[in-house]
């Protein structure tokens, strides 16, 4: 029932998320979080971190951790829940791109395709919006916890950094990942 539950879960945030991975936030974190209550909102923000850190796309890495937590969480075959959350959130696109990969060129032509993804743009700028603050509210100020002004610094220090040097994700991320070590040695936690 888990395994169903699991593809079923990702199967609806794969095909009503338009936008990509960080567009799914949202509905990725309503699902596990608020209605299966199978993680919680402090693994959620792990899960991001890890499914942004690793190679692959961010829909399959966090669908594939969430998947081995759940099945672990249960006394399932994490591997197996893996396969089923992972293989959810993938078939909508599959599908989709397969039956309109022939017709795209010819469906762009058309006025009423083009005015609908203008119109899904700022609904993906929403949700991504969405998905920030979700990220900034459970890394800044966890529950219980007092604000974290070494992490809200870090994030704005990484922002900026990203604006004026034009630094790669690749980099940012072993750059974060490093700094993040030191002040952790250093007895600073983010």
């Amino acid at each position: 029932m888990i395994y169903w539950m699991l593809f079923w879960t990702f199967l609806k945030v794969g095909l009503f998320t338009i936008g990509g991975g960080y567009a799914m936030i949202p509905l990725i974190q309503q699902q596990l979080i608020e209605l299966h209550g199978w993680i919680t909102p402090e693994q959620f923000t792990d899960f991001v971190g890890i499914a942004e850190s690793t190679p692959g796309p961010f829909a399959i890495n966090i669908a594939t951790f969430a998947g081995i937590h759940v099945g672990q969480q249960h006394g399932l075959s994490p591997i197996l829940a893996s396969v089923c959350s992972t293989g959810g959130v993938v078939l909508p696109s599959l599908v989709i791109i397969l039956l309109i990969a022939g017709a795209f060129h010819y469906a762009m032509r058309h006025w009423a395709v083009r005015a609908a993804l203008e119109g899904a743009k700022p609904v993906v700028v929403g949700l991504i919006g969405a998905a920030a603050v979700t990220l900034l509210r459970h890394t800044l100020l966890p529950a219980g916890e007092p604000f974290h002004w070494a992490a809200a610094g870090f994030a704005v220090a990484l922002f900026l950094l990203t604006q004026w040097v034009k630094i790669g994700a690749v980099a940012l991320i072993l750059l974060g990942g490093a700094l993040g070590l030191a002040l952790r040695c250093l007895g600073i936690a983010l």
